[in-house]
């Protein structure tokens, strides 16, 4: 993601979190205030619904003469069960309030006497939540309460006599959630819209913000793409922030050194190459030199052993000795001209599981016979490889031979091929003596032998075969105490 982009989302993801809290906090400032004034309103309609049954009822008991709790509680009841004005009463109220469902007047029972719904009249008054309990909920438990049902909730004020437990009569305001609902949802929907206009609003401040602040970087940019390219640095820009300023011309300043530096540096390799050009052609040319010489002197040798031995038998100890010298500088001089001569990669797709078998089949005879058991584990699917099927088997077959050469008096050979990521894997490790740690950074230079008649040309040719593939070789020890050899490969 862009410096720019990440900037835009930054600034909108800002924006919309503070509209978001700001639109739940007022949404909850909205709610708590008009539950409050509901609470209220429902209280006051409670007490006005008192006044008036005090009223009404009390005018029945103005010439009574029996005065006692329950000759008072059963005049209410009367009167309030045959006060036929009284149901428009609670009706008018009723219209008065939007939110307020029902309004209903009951005895000590709860049974009601009167209600504006007539249909529950003679039924049981059930208690209900209250109002302040929904505004004493948390706010997201009181929005979901709101939003997510159908309840219905009171106020209640009770009619009583001094000293009785019992009240003469109970007086409910009913307050419906679908109603609140409903009033409520105008102020969500304009809280929402204003929240989408601040998110919209700010993306644009951000895009222009964005933009605005990210034109120093851009010109930065250039100017490195101008010292990457090598071309001649554009003219500075005036800017506003003498911060990008500073950082501007110190950049100019580097890429004019490094022109210059990379100038040099183009000089210099043409001149190495030039060199090692011409340090090729001698090597190669005294190399040939000195071969001729060797192929003359060898085939001398041979017409001399001819002529001596018959004559001189004892002579034949001296003879093998500067044949086996010819031989091993003829050999130096063919690996010199071997590691200075250009290798040509035929690439292709190799499977390294087939080619290690092949290589196996082709030592386990000489392994079996100097008493060396060879464990190769087999991969159960194919480890694929690109590269040069004839340069890739000649480096396992090295690493293998020289295993089996650390082995004189039989050991174990063990082999296995596998995937490890993204690389392809050849471990081959053995029960012998092991590589010390101070010469494993040398085994793999030419003509470096741990062993006494070691030649110290296959784990040489190994390591440039693997490193003209891309891979690598580590050196460990096995789990036995001899060498692991791993040669990593990048997989197809």
């Amino acid at each position: 993601m862009s410096l720019k982009l990440r900037l835009l989302v930054t600034m909108v993801a800002l924006v919309v979190i503070t509209s978001l809290v700001l639109s739940a906090m007022h949404l909850n400032t909205v709610t708590e205030t008009w539950l409050a004034h509901l609470d209220e309103r429902s209280y006051t309609t409670a007490q006005t619904v008192k006044r008036w049954v005090l009223h009404r009822a009390g005018e029945s008991f103005t010439h009574h003469e029996d005065n006692s709790a329950a000759a008072i509680r059963a005049g209410y009841r009367d009167a309030i069960s045959s006060d036929d004005e009284l149901p428009l009463v609670l009706a008018g109220m009723l219209s008065q309030t939007k939110s307020i469902v029902e309004i209903s007047v009951a005895d000590e029972h709860s049974t009601i006497l009167a209600s504006t719904n007539r249909a529950r009249v003679g039924a049981h008054m059930p208690d209900r939540l209250t109002l302040q309990n929904l505004i004493d909920l948390g706010p997201v438990d009181r929005m979901l309460a709101i939003l997510g049902g159908a309840i219905d909730y009171e106020s209640r004020v009770d009619l009583g006599i001094l000293g009785q437990r019992l009240p003469i009569l109970r007086i409910q305001v009913l307050v419906s959630s679908v109603l609140l609902r409903e009033a409520i949802l105008p102020s969500i929907g304009s809280t929402a819209l204003a929240s989408a206009a601040a998110v919209l609003i700010a993306a644009a401040l951000a895009f222009f913000v964005a933009r605005i602040s990210l034109q120093p970087i851009a010109r930065l940019g250039a100017v490195i793409d101008d010292i990457a390219s090598g071309h001649l640095l554009s003219p500075p820009h005036v800017s506003s922030a003498s911060e990008f300023q500073v950082v501007e011309q110190k950049l100019r300043l580097l890429g004019e050194q490094f022109r210059g530096a990379r100038e040099g540096a183009t000089q210099l390799r043409g001149s190495m190459e030039r060199r090692l050009a011409a340090i090729n052609r001698l090597t190669g040319g005294v190399a040939h030199e000195i071969k001729n010489p060797l192929n003359s002197i060898a085939l001398r040798l041979e017409l001399l052993k001819n002529r001596i031995l018959p004559e001189v038998p004892e002579a034949k100890e001296e003879l093998a000795v500067i044949s086996e010298e010819i031989n091993r500088l003829d050999r130096v001089v063919r690996t010199f001209l071997d590691f200075t001569r250009p290798v040509e990669i035929e690439t292709a797709e190799v499977d390294l599981g087939i080619l290690v078998d092949e290589t196996i089949g082709v030592l386990k005879p000489e392994a079996e016979s100097s008493g060396i058991d060879v464990s190769w584990a087999k991969p159960k699917g194919s480890v694929l490889v690109r590269g040069d099927a004839g340069l890739l088997k000649q480096a396992v077959w090295n690493v293998c031979r020289n295993a089996l050469e650390a082995m004189p008096g039989g050991g174990t050979l063990f082999v296995e091929t596998l995937r490890q990521g993204a690389d392809a894997v050849i471990r081959v490790s053995d029960t012998g003596p092991g590589v010390a740690d101070e010469d494993r950074e040398k085994v793999f230079q030419l003509y470096y032998s741990t062993k006494p008649q070691g030649s110290g040309i296959g784990l040489a040719m190994t390591f440039r075969a693997v490193q003209l593939h891309g891979g690598s070789i580590e050196i460990g020890s096995a789990s036995a105490g001899g060498a692991a050899f791993s040669l990593r490969l990048p997989a197809a």
